[in-house]
């Protein structure tokens, strides 16, 4: 008999069991059978809770006297953690695919670099945001989150977990872009500084943001690179050539860069709102 009273008669096994661990398990059976829960006992209860109660203030830290003001301290300690945690779950190739490509771009420009170039047909500025947008593609999706259920079952927001990602990510690309930027205007005085920046930052900004709310959208990274692919390769036509498509806006202007540095935000957190409502963080469908 087994300890949850049930015979093993009529059950084949490959190896018998002795007889010492037969009589074991009806020993342990019959126990389980025979035992009865405890009775709640009130007195001893509202002791056990009147000596919790003793130890708690020495325990827990006492509230603040105005909680709505939090330490500014803590805040940005809490901040640096999540985008610690997060450098982790991003591929190791993403660094290094961003790094080498954008600073092969600069390499590029430099080697082949006319005075007669303006600053949106300098290769580097048309291979930064794309590199960037590549990059942020593979920031959501149950690919990029191997620890989902633990990051689940965290206190933080999985809105939070993305932000901290695209800013890190976002980050990255723009320190590597900025640093390869400096060093072309000091390699070329004819190059300036300030309006290469301009060139490459906003496009950099708005494609990435394009890109993350299409990984969203899609659950699919492929998917969002290929749109994004397809849609700067347009706009790069469209601003050098005169063939089609002819309805794609030319984002290369630099009357057009602070539409899209305002429309980049708005992109963001359409894409935060879809990204927390998505069923599809737990592992389920859409």
């Amino acid at each position: 008999m087994y300890p949850n009273g049930k015979h093993s008669s009529g059950m084949q096994h490959p190896d018998p069991v002795p007889d010492e661990e037969h009589e074991g398990q009806e020993a342990v059976g019959a126990f389980l059978h025979q035992w009865r829960t405890p009775a709640p006992d009130p007195a001893a209860k509202a002791q056990l809770l009147e000596l919790l109660a003793a130890e708690m203030p020495a325990i827990a830290p006492q509230p603040a006297a105005n909680p709505t003001h939090r330490n500014p301290r803590l805040s940005l300690r809490w901040a640096w953690l999540i985008l610690r945690s997060q450098t982790r779950l991003v591929h190791p190739a993403t660094w290094a695919a961003s790094g080498l490509v954008i600073t092969l771009g600069a390499f590029v420009t430099l080697a082949f670099y006319q005075p007669a170039q303006s600053g949106t047909e300098l290769p580097f500025v048309l291979v930064a945001p794309l590199v960037a947008a590549c990059g942020v593609a593979f920031l959501y999706g149950l690919e990029a989150d191997p620890t989902l259920e633990l990051q689940l079952a965290t206190p933080i927001s999985p809105r939070v977990i993305l932000l901290a990602r695209l800013a890190l990510l976002f980050g990255f690309n723009l320190v590597i872009t900025l640093v390869c930027s400096i060093v072309l205007s000091l390699a070329q005085v004819q190059i300036s500084l300030v309006p290469l920046i301009a060139a490459w930052l906003a496009p950099m900004t708005f494609l990435s943001a394009l890109a993350f709310l299409l990984s969203v959208l899609f659950f699919d990274a492929l998917a969002s690179v290929l749109i994004s692919l397809l849609l700067w390769v347009s706009i790069t036509l469209r601003h050098f050539t005169e063939l089609p498509p002819s309805f794609v806006p030319d984002l290369l202007l630099p009357n057009v860069y602070p539409a899209m540095l305002l429309s980049a935000p708005a992109l963001v957190l359409l894409a935060l709102i879809i990204a927390e409502r998505e069923e599809r963080w737990a592992g389920g469908v859409r």
